[in-house]
């Protein structure tokens, strides 16, 4: 295959995720593979969506990393987003030049507030920027599994891996969009996360549905403000990738985030959060990463940093909301 090809018939699926699962039941006419942590996990075909239907046998699970990236075009990453530099060290030794990526991800790392695009970028320096794309917009696991209609922003400089992209990923459930911004639509992805916490807590407090508009109103305005300072477009973040997925996980009971803030209104521990969810809430880790971006870029902080305090306990929730909108 030539360096600048930008065919796509071989697809590897970087995680064995409820997301990595959702998108790999969306590739229908090309072989996928879902590259597992270990053998156990790969040997264990649990559809973590839906445990009474088994997975496509069109799916492939593996743990052999080496024949798995050998044999793929495209790299779809699903993996918590926390864990990226991690995983792109495993990666590193069996990337060609050639191989394209889509970041499904979402979020930002915590200690650095570092773009996905960008760990690739320090970590795989062998991937050129025009074989990267990202992935992001209202698009809850379950939902798309059960194909209820959706779309979604495929943001990427080069139009030929759009196109590739939208070939395979695409339905008539799942419309894609294009974006040339790569900046915006990761860090609406990673960014709504806070909002979504913050709709939560509403909700943990029962305050009602009037207010909590009010409260996404005034949490977005923030998240818009540091994402355009950091180089976002803002269309791009009132779009699909921010403003859609926003609203769709601050008011759905499948986002782990929104159920996350409803436990921190109830007054409940991260440790107590963390055992009743029994999965990853990528927001918490986002409040850290956007506090680390926010003072990279000399940006006020203090809705972020009120946040923060009230995730850990320091801070009452009604406190939160009191500082956001007032007295309630």
């Amino acid at each position: 295959m030539k360096e600048n090809s930008n065919k796509i018939s071989k697809v590897a699926i970087i995680g064995n995720t409820t997301w990595g699962q959702a998108l790999a039941h969306l590739i229908q006419n090309t072989q996928i593979t879902i590259l597992c942590r270990t053998k156990d996990e790969s040997e264990n075909r649990t559809n973590k969506i839906n445990q009474k239907i088994p997975l496509s046998d069109n799916i492939i699970l593996s743990s052999d990393t080496n024949k798995v990236l050998t044999e793929s075009d495209l790299l779809i990453l699903t993996f918590p987003s926390q864990t990226t530099r991690h995983n792109l060290n495993i990666l590193n030794p069996y990337i060609k030049l050639n191989h394209k990526i889509l970041i499904a991800s979402k979020g930002i790392e915590k200690t650095t507030g570092k773009r996905i695009s960008e760990m690739i970028s320090e970590e795989l320096p062998q991937i050129i920027e025009k074989n990267i794309a990202v992935l992001s917009g209202p698009n809850l696991a379950n939902e798309i599994y059960n194909e209820k209609s959706t779309s979604t922003v495929i943001a990427t400089h080069n139009q030929k891996l759009f196109m590739a992209l939208k070939t395979i990923l695409e339905s008539r459930h799942f419309k894609i969009y294009p974006s040339n911004d790569i900046t915006g639509v990761e860090l609406g992805g990673a960014l709504k996360n806070i909002v979504t916490i913050g709709a939560g807590i509403c909700d943990g407090l029962k305050l009602g549905n009037n207010l909590k508009g009010a409260f996404i109103s005034i949490a977005f305005s923030e998240i818009v403000k540091l994402a355009t300072i950091a180089g976002a477009q803002p269309l791009t973040i009132s779009g699909l990738s921010g403003l859609g997925d926003t609203l769709a996980s601050s008011y759905s009971p499948l986002s782990r985030n929104r159920r996350a803030g409803q436990l921190i209104g109830e007054r409940n521990s991260i440790s107590a959060i963390n055992e009743k969810i029994n999965n990853i809430v990528e927001g918490i880790d986002t409040l850290h990463g956007a506090k680390n971006l926010s003072d990279t870029l000399s940006h006020d902080s203090e809705f972020i940093e009120l946040m923060i305090k009230v995730c850990h306990q320091e801070l009452d929730p009604l406190t939160l909301i009191r500082k956001t909108i007032g007295e309630v």
